[in-house]
């Protein structure tokens, strides 16, 4: 049996999973959960199905183990990050969010670390 070399994002694509399925199939626990108004528009769960598409590509690149592509992973997860701080700076979302970001950011970091192996 094959060792994952990037064990980081198999976990970023199941967070990823785990909160796309919450954003299709139960928005408003998701959101009330991290301080957010709930919500009975369509876009939060046309979002959770756009990050379902994500889990497939982190599990492509898990599986392939391209060195070269799983890098640009660390610079989407990075701007993402940095994306969720400025909402919360600029008081368009609440704290919350930084959880949101502090996972993106540590998951990166572990993944900076692997492909240093």
């Amino acid at each position: 049996m094959k060792t994952l070399k990037f064990k980081s994002l198999l976990v970023q694509a199941v967070y990823v999973f785990i909160t796309a399925l919450q954003l299709i199939f139960i928005p408003n626990f998701l959101l009330s959960t991290f301080g957010f108004p709930p919500t009975e528009e369509i876009w939060i769960k046309v979002f959770g199905v756009v990050l379902m598409s994500l889990t497939l590509v982190y599990y492509g690149i898990v599986k392939d183990e391209n060195p070269a592509v799983v890098k640009y992973t660390l610079y989407s997860r990075i701007l993402v990050a940095l994306g969720f701080i400025m909402l919360v700076i600029t008081g368009v979302a609440p704290s919350a969010l930084i959880l949101f970001a502090g996972i993106d950011v540590a998951t990166a970091i572990w993944t900076y670390f692997e492909l240093k192996k």
